[in-house]
This record gives structure tokens, sequence and C-alpha cells, in this order.
């Protein structure tokens, strides 16, 4: 990753999620939201979880900082379990935890500066420290300017940013992202996302990113985990999860067209990736000159991982066993991945 860790890799994770379950009770029976989840966030990571809609990753990130008590389990910040505190306490820890949200949950009868300060005013910090900090917040997401500004004056993405600068007021030392740019176009997108991997940089805070989509993660993340109907399917850093997706889920989430069996009418296809260097060399028509034969492109993309360009295509090769050698002992001459991809 372009990124550069704090080298903290002996201390405890900022983060511990030990063996959490989460289950609501109805009148039709126990609904397990989430089961068995167990993974760690490590100090300066931004860390990626990702998941279809109703996988269970909004309700892990409310466990997280106990706005929902898990069923089951533990959750620990920085060696604190936090289901053992007393809500006095627990409250304090929550103050390391800054929160942003899809909706921005600003007060509307409130100004962008009176918004970042309403979180130091409830904590009892006096009115003219709670504002000169709130200015600085304002500063680092750069809207100063839009201070006396009220949100229905601000477009979706200043709505953001003051959210994140409210979340910041604090100090946190952790920025909990449920879904932070799916209400946002795609170059505002772009722009908060490079905001919060800035914030990350700059200030040293731990980021954990909930999401749906894959290029939230790709872009900033360090590390990902894919949930899937309330448990953890795979984990990784970004780039094993790019290059070598285990589960059906990753697999969906990496190549999500070349999944659906009416646009793959072949049986056996090979999936080749490229990586900031390769991508700039004529490997696929290289690839034909080593085999001798066509080879039909079925699927092809481009990824912006950490800063690096990436790229893949999934390919029908030639089926004969002596021109697929061929183009096999090139790949691995080239130091090129290509694997044969399941699809189906």
């Amino acid at each position: 990753m372009a990124d550069t860790l704090a080298q903290d890799g002996e201390s405890r994770p900022v983060i511990e999620i030990c063996n959490l379950g989460k289950w609501f009770d109805t009148k039709s029976g126990r609904i397990h939201a989430l089961r068995d989840i167990s993974l760690a966030v490590q100090k300066g990571e931004i860390y990626g979880i990702i998941g279809r809609s109703g996988a269970g990753k909004s309700t892990l990130v409310r466990c997280i900082n106990m706005l929902e008590r898990p069923s089951e389990g533990k959750v620990l910040f920085e060696g604190l379990d936090m289901g053992s505190l007393k809500e006095r306490d627990l409250n304090v820890v929550r103050r390391s935890m800054g929160m942003i949200f899809q909706q921005f949950n600003l007060l509307m009868q409130r100004t962008a500066l009176e918004n970042v300060c309403f979180p130091l005013e409830l904590s009892g910090v006096p009115r003219d420290k709670a504002r000169e900090r709130s200015m600085e917040m304002l500063e680092l997401v750069g809207l100063a300017s839009r201070a006396k500004s009220y949100p229905v004056q601000l477009s979706g993405g200043q709505k953001q940013r003051v959210a994140i600068a409210r979340a910041l007021s604090t100090e946190p030392k952790v920025l909990l992202c449920d879904e932070a740019t799916s209400a946002l176009d795609p170059e505002t997108t772009d722009s908060i996302l490079a905001l919060i991997r800035d914030i990350n940089r700059r200030l040293g805070i731990t980021a954990v990113v909930i999401t749906h989509e894959m290029d939230v993660i790709e872009k900033i993340c360090h590390k990902v985990a894919i949930i899937s109907k309330g448990v953890i399917a795979e984990t990784g850093t970004v780039n094993e999860v790019f290059f070598h997706p285990k589960s059906d889920i990753a697999r969906r989430l990496v190549v999500p067209e070349a999944l659906h069996p009416d646009k793959m009418a072949c049986d056996k296809l090979w999936r080749l990736v490229f990586d900031g260097q390769s991508s700039f060399e004529p490997v696929l028509s290289s690839l034909v000159l080593a085999c001798g034969k066509p080879v039909n492109i079925m699927y092809a993309s481009t990824r912006d991982i950490g800063g690096t360009a990436y790229g893949q295509m999934v390919l029908q090769l030639p089926e004969d066993p002596e021109s697929l050698g061929r183009i096999l002992a090139y790949a691995r001459e080239k130091g090129l991945f290509l694997e044969e991809f399941n699809h189906v």
C-alpha cells in the first residue's frame, strides 16, 4: 500500500473483537445478525469492513462503540473490555471514538460551527475553548469559510466535512465511518476519501470504514474484512484480497460482472492481474505472440489500490495444451499473476 503505517507491530490492537455475536429476539423467533466475529485493528490502520446490504456490517460498527450491546463475545478498546464498563466510563471511552454517518446527522437549527461544538458542549468544555477547537477542525476539513452556514446551505460533501470535523472535535483515537460516502456522488466521494486518508496520515487516527463498495476499500484501506450473512468470510490486506480472493463473496466483489453465468457462457476462464508496472507494458499482445493464437477478453477493469494503478482481465485462453502451456510459461517468466478463475 502507498500509505505508511505506524511501526507498532508488537503493541496491543487498538480495537480487538473476540467471538462477538449479536441476535435479536422477535415474535417470529431469534434473528442472528452477527456470529462469532473476531478481528483486530492495529493503531494507525485504515481497516475496511465490506459487505452487501443486510450482511451485518452496520450492526458490527454499533457493537464496536457499544451503541448496540453484543449478545456474546467481547469488544476490547486499548485492552479495556468495553462490555464490563459502567455507563460513565463507557461514555469516556466513546469520546475516543468519533463516528461519521451516511446521512450526516447534523442539527439543522445549528450552524456548521455550532454543530462541531455540540459534542464538546456535552462534555463540559468551556464555550470559548470549544469554539476555538471547532474552528481548528473546520479549518482542517477545508470549511472554515462556511462556519456560519446552516446545513440547508451546504452541499452533501460539505455536510459530511462538517460531520467529520464534529467527529474529530473530541480528539478521538479512532474514527468509525458507517457508509460515510454512500449518499455522495463519485467526485465528492473521492474528495471525502482523500480527506479521511489525509487525517489518518497527518493525525495518526485509526479509521474503521464500513461500506458496501469495493472501490472505497481499494482506495484508502490497508486491511479488509469481508462480512456475509453475519459472519466474516475473509480477511487480509487489500492487495491480498484483490490478487487472491478466497471466498465466493470476495470474488464477487473483486470481479462482479464476471460471475454472472448469463454474461459468461464459457466454462473455463483465466484471471490476469496487472500491477502498477506491468499495466504499462503490452502484456496481452505479448501473450498472443507467445502462444500464436487469439485470446478472448471477457471482462476488464482498472483499480486504484492505495494510490497505485492495478488492472485485471478475465480471459478465455486457447484450450489446446501446447498453446496454453506457452501462455502459462510466459506468465511465469514475466512474473504475471494468471490463475484459472471459477466464475460460476
